[in-house]
């Protein structure tokens, strides 16, 4: 497998069971009236999937549970902490034994929603929107030549969140908009680009870009607040001199 990043430089304990051999099916019957009663949620399921459906939600209130994995458990998409009651609706390589969690997307990198009452969600429209504390709206896809309002989306295999109409076609990619970087099957090219986070442990903005520029030479440039600069290949060259016909 092949990525690419643009960067600069984590026993259950059993619980305690009480046995009364004599009311056994009592207690199983309250058990059963107990659980029938609990009200219904919205929300994604208990149980993680690969898909959320509309009219259903993610909560940053439950990171560990309202959380999309890929089929084969490679990737996860849901609310990663970025900061002190500050999250970002990410993707990111499932945590290992051996492996922290590798972030690889994020919909709002420089604009964390509050750690109480933010949500993933789909609007009227068939997008799905990321909202904050106050109910504003943070970050949302953007199906442009809207080819079916969204019904689902999935997270696949591949690492790519997917928005699906009716039919199945989609209608929105994470894929189509990368922030730092490319994984295995993602292209980069138009005016796509890959933008460094800003140091190693924040994952917001920071002051390299990796785009094709007008002659489809792919550049790597110095973005900052007061100066601008193609870096490699040398600017000073031509697409011949660079060898990047």
């Amino acid at each position: 497998s092949f990525l690419l990043s643009l960067d600069p430089l984590t026993e259950r304990k059993k619980p305690d069971v009480l046995i009364m051999s004599s009311t056994k099916s009592v207690a199983f019957t309250l058990f059963l009236v107990m659980v029938t009663s609990l009200p219904f949620n919205l929300n994604a399921s208990s149980r993680p999937s690969n898909a959320l459906h509309r009219g259903s939600y993610l909560s940053v209130e439950r990171p560990s549970v309202d959380v999309l994995i890929s089929e084969n458990g490679t990737f996860k998409a849901g609310f990663y902490q970025v900061g002190e009651n500050a999250f970002s609706f990410a993707i990111w390589y499932a945590e290992t034994l051996n492996h922290p969690a590798t972030v690889v997307w994020m919909a709002n990198r420089d604009w964390p929603v509050n750690s109480r009452a933010s949500r993933l969600s789909f609007q009227r429209t068939g997008d799905i929107a990321l909202l904050d504390a106050d109910g504003s709206v943070v970050w949302t896809t953007t199906n442009k030549d809207r080819a079916g309002a969204g019904e689902v989306a999935e997270l696949w295999e591949t690492g790519n969140l997917v928005l699906l109409n009716r039919e199945r076609g989609v209608v929105w990619q994470s894929f189509d908009q990368p922030t730092d970087t490319l994984l295995p099957g993602q292209s980069l090219s138009g005016s796509l680009r890959l933008v460094s986070r800003a140091a190693e442990g924040n994952h917001s903005r920071g002051y390299y870009v990796a785009q094709f520029n007008e002659d489809s030479v792919l550049s790597f440039i110095y973005d900052g607040p007061y100066t601008s600069s193609i870096y490699w290949p040398n600017p000073d060259n031509n697409v011949f001199q660079n060898r990047r016909t």
